[in-house]
């Protein structure tokens, strides 16, 4: 067993055992459990940390090789000359432009208003101001598939919170 990658071995251990930690120790001390909920409010927390584990672990199996690498006919001037092609291709550019100022600009005041839409307004209202305004600020020109994102995603978070979860927002 070979390290391809030491830095994926040491994170994918350290996400696994908090992972286990978060799991077994923090969550079940944590989440008080009521005997009339129908899902209890520790079922989203242990689906995100059993995701990560998963993760961890594909992390780890990636991280690691049965074969060796096969360093043969590489010299040391060809490694050094790769890393200083590879360092000059991400200093090529040092700043932003002014278009990705302003997109930024433009998909926080989105995210600010459709938080105040949400507060103020109707949350129905926020959601399509959102999800709109972030499509336009992105980049989509195709309004059927603006309209399509949009319409589906409120209809999948409506049956998810109102038919599958039972609860109400607003």
């Amino acid at each position: 067993m070979f390290v391809v990658s030491k830095s994926d071995l040491i994170a994918s251990i350290v996400l696994f055992l908090i992972g286990v930690i978060f799991y077994f120790i923090i969550i079940p001390q944590e989440i008080v459990l009521e005997d009339e909920a129908v899902l209890g409010p520790d079922l989203l927390p242990n689906i995100c940390i059993l995701l990560i584990i998963f993760l961890s672990a594909l992390l780890f199996f990636k991280s690691i090789s049965k074969d060796k690498p096969n360093n043969k006919g590489v010299k040391d001037t060809d490694i050094e000359d790769a890393e200083t092609n590879f360092a000059s291709l991400i200093n090529i550019r040092s700043g932003f432009t002014l278009i990705e100022i302003r997109r930024v600009f433009f998909l926080l005041s989105t995210i600010l208003i459709s938080i105040l839409l949400f507060t103020y307004v109707d949350v129905l209202l926020a959601s399509i101001f959102l999800i709109i305004g972030s499509c336009i600020v992105c980049g989509l020109k195709k309004i059927w598939i603006i309209g399509s994102l949009s319409f589906s995603l409120i209809i999948l978070a409506y049956f998810l919170l109102y038919k599958v979860l039972g609860t109400a927002i607003g």
